[in-house]
């Protein structure tokens, strides 16, 4: 009788992966269990190495660096571009005022074309002014302003502002008119500087006020110095208006859309370069009057007799 061949069935019970496999003779034979790779698998996973701490120190100090950094470049930047549009626009507009006083002298009064030659000059007397305050401004934020303190008369400081904003009077036309008072001392300043200071804010106060107005520009005794004074008849500033009257970037007067520009900033920084103190009085519809303090010389005697 033939004999019978058996052959051993396989089973395998898991995933494709083989996670466990049993093999299981016919014969009855003990089963064989493998642990597959799952099981390897489900091991306790070792904690991973910590970080050292991060401290927010060295961070915050680069930052703070690059942020310097980067404020230097732009000042710098800031500088160069000031200096440039001062420097390019000085040489044409100084062709154009020379040119346009040589011809205006060359006409007679009334003639046809000396009033759009007085308009040029003004245009161009402005245009030379901001680029001198755009200078004069970005000196005095960088705390760079310098001024002579040499002793000064005040008689001809106020004659010379009155010489730089006659024209702009008489062509308005309003009233321009000087009132010093008794014993005025001899100050401590740069002359041109004061004049510049004295002169921007009469063209201010020539802008604001109407037709047929009066601006009046005085000087007095005032403690160990002299207090100067603009005044006129315009329509005021609000207190709103007046609190920032000398800031950077001031805001309108009236009449509506008039900007009191970068003079009273310039003003202000040259005023506090001489040691002296600059203010606003207002009330709308009563005029405006600007007051400044320049202290006094210091007399030779005084400084001889110094150790």
């Amino acid at each position: 009788m033939a004999g019978v061949r058996r052959s051993n069935t396989t089973k395998r019970v898991g995933s494709a992966t083989g996670a466990t496999s049993r093999r299981a003779p016919a014969g009855g034979a003990d089963v064989e269990i493998k642990k597959g790779s799952a099981a390897r698998g489900r091991r306790k996973a070792e904690p991973a190495p910590r970080a050292a701490p991060v401290t927010k120190k060295e961070p915050i100090e680069e930052r703070f660096r690059a942020l310097e950094l980067r404020a230097e470049i732009a000042e710098r930047a800031h500088r160069e571009t000031v200096s440039t549009i001062s420097h390019d626009l000085r040489n044409p507009l100084s062709v154009i005022l020379v040119s346009s006083r040589m011809l205006l002298r060359s006409l007679d009064p009334g003639a046809p074309g000396r009033r759009q030659l007085d308009a040029i000059i003004r245009a161009a007397d402005e245009i030379n002014q901001l680029t001198q305050d755009l200078v004069d401004a970005s000196s005095i934020e960088r705390g760079a302003l310098r001024v002579g303190h040499e002793a000064q008369e005040i008689e001809p400081i106020v004659d010379r502002a009155i010489e730089i904003v006659g024209y702009m009077a008489v062509a308005k036309p309003v009233e321009l008119t000087r009132e010093l008072g008794r014993g005025l001392p001899t100050i401590a300043g740069d002359q041109e500087r004061l004049a510049q200071v004295l002169g921007t804010l009469l063209a201010n106060a020539v802008r604001f006020t109407p037709k047929g107005g009066r601006i009046t520009v005085g000087a007095e005794p005032w403690g160990a110095g002299a207090r100067f004074s603009i005044t006129d008849t315009g329509p005021g500033v609000p207190p709103d208006q007046r609190v920032v009257f000398f800031s950077r970037f001031a805001a309108t007067r009236q009449p509506a859309g008039q900007l009191v520009g970068l003079g009273p900033f310039v003003a202000k920084g040259i005023v506090e370069a001489h040691g002296g103190a600059i203010w606003v009085e207002s009330a709308p519809g009563e005029g405006t009057t600007v007051f400044f303090t320049i202290p006094a010389a210091v007399p030779t005697r005084t400084l001889a007799a110094a150790p």
